[in-house]
């Protein structure tokens, strides 16, 4: 099957059953995973699920917006169990708060009456996709903002620092070294051209946006691209195939099938790539391959996952060890993380202060020369 025929089909059924979904709001993964967290605790607890949902609704986390948009849902949902629906078809009308990978553990959960187990393999699974989100990022904050401020600073230093030192140097009447021309050519070009190169930037980053939003061919070639990033394009694809394979190991532990299994995992993933990888992981295994010989056939995977399931597979313990693949290359993430942070800052200081210190230097070179001179 191809990726247009699947998702068009994704698409029709969408259309067909509009009736199905409510327009609920999504919630943040850290409501959601305390949620799931406090559900598991009161099924372990024999709380039955209408006074669950009750007690829930009463402890939801975060902003208020938040608070009463999940505390509808919740009683959306208490409503519809209560009436005699499945969990699994009730959840299902939630899409933008509760995922294919939620919906299918609660589905095998409840056919298996395992309800109180599976959820707090989900509350694990959602923490962990949580807790590597947030470290991702925390580690590009930091740098993130000291670039923004940077370039603010030295925008402000072109544009009213600079003019200001222009007419002291005009006022003497001395020719200007080469440094110091070139920053005021540089001054003079950007003050007459800040404004549309402003409107540029604003209208080239709206049409990514668009794009982005719009075409699935387009975020599929952007996240390739995003892979191919130095230093952060390698622990962006780690980071995904990680959840990937977290959301998997959940979902086989839980007895769904294999093949049933892949879509929601690359779904929880929230990755174009892998969505068109699992759709040819699918179909191989249809034919009879193993999973690990049809993941050896995508350069999204690295050698040890793929050998890790190839053991897996011959031991029938794929969930254990897609479970130990995760966290090796989450310890994995973490170290780069840690890596990339301590070598970002010195690297971010010498930049600044080699850019900084070569316009001041630029600057006050006119003055020096005059100091010699008298």
């Amino acid at each position: 099957m191809s990726l247009d025929t699947a998702l068009s089909r994704a698409a029709a059924r969408r259309q067909a059953a509009p009736s199905l979904t409510h327009q609920s709001k999504a919630v943040p993964a850290k409501t959601l995973s305390v949620f799931t967290r406090q559900w598991s605790a009161l099924m372990s607890a024999g709380i039955p699920l209408s006074q669950a949902f009750e007690l829930l609704s009463l402890s939801i986390v975060g902003t208020k917006a938040t608070q009463k948009a999940f505390g509808d849902t919740l009683q959306t949902l208490r409503t519809e169990v209560n009436a005699g629906q499945s969990l699994y078809i009730a959840f299902q009308k939630h899409p933008q708060v509760f995922n294919q990978h939620y919906c299918s553990l609660l589905h095998a959960g409840e056919s298996a009456g395992i309800l109180d187990k599976v959820l707090d393999r989900l509350a694990d699974t959602l923490e962990a996709h949580a807790a590597l989100k947030s470290k991702l990022k925390n580690a590009l904050i930091y740098p993130a903002s000291i670039l923004v401020i940077a370039m603010v600073v030295l925008v402000v230093i072109l544009l009213w620092v600079v003019p200001v030192f222009e007419d002291v140097f005009k006022s003497m009447g001395a020719s200007l070294p080469w440094a110091t021309q070139q920053l005021i050519n540089m001054s003079l070009w950007i003050g007459d051209w800040a404004g549309a190169l402003s409107a540029a930037v604003l209208a080239l980053l709206a049409l990514l946006r668009w794009a982005h939003q719009t075409s699935y061919q387009f975020q599929i070639i952007f996240e390739k691209m995003s892979f191919h990033t130095p230093l952060l394009g390698p622990l962006f694809q780690t980071a995904l195939i990680v959840k990937w394979a977290q959301t998997l190991s959940a979902l086989l532990e839980a007895g769904i099938p294999l093949a049933e299994a892949l879509a929601p995992a690359s779904a929880a993933s929230v990755s174009p790539n892998l969505a068109q990888a699992t759709i040819d992981l699918t179909q191989r295994i249809q034919e009879g391959h193993s999973l690990s010989k049809a993941m050896s056939k995508s350069n999204l995977f690295s050698a040890i996952t793929i050998q890790m399931c190839a053991i897996g597979e011959e031991t029938g313990s794929l969930d254990e060890m897609l479970q130990r693949a995760a966290k090796l290359m989450e310890f994995d993430v973490n170290q780069q993380i840690g890596n990339l942070s301590t070598l970002l800052e010195p690297v971010i200081m010498v930049v600044l202060g080699t850019l900084i210190g070569g316009i001041l230097l630029a600057l006050y070179l006119p003055i020096f020369n005059l100091g010699q001179v008298f």
